[in-house]
């Protein structure tokens, strides 16, 4: 891993929900699990209609070092927005892990 393209900042969140005593979903809280630097590819953009709102969702892949603690539930801030994790990828060979993400719609 090249230490030199780790340019940009990201903030990993852990999602956690609140059940109620019924099994209803009644919050969502996000709590910060890391700070680190990523290399961010940008992977596609893609023009979408969601409930009739035409949205552009944009893909990146996040390339962190091996030690990052992140699972497939988390979130991944990066410049103000959110990205939902697709899948993680641990590359042993460059001692990596790649994050496939999509931008969260708000």
């Amino acid at each position: 891993m090249d230490a030199a393209k780790l340019r940009d900042s990201i903030k990993i969140y852990a999602l956690t929900t609140t059940m109620s005593d019924y099994g209803e979903v009644t919050a969502h809280h996000d709590t910060l699990k890391y700070e680190t630097r990523a290399f961010v590819k940008f992977n596609n953009e893609t023009l979408t209609t969601q409930e009739g709102e035409v949205i552009y969702t944009t893909d990146r892949t996040f390339i962190v070092r091996h030690y990052v603690p992140i699972d497939e539930r988390d979130e991944i801030e990066f410049e103000g927005k959110r990205y939902t994790i697709i899948s993680i990828n641990k590359n042993r060979y460059y001692n990596n892990i790649e994050i496939y993400t999509t931008e969260k719609n708000q």
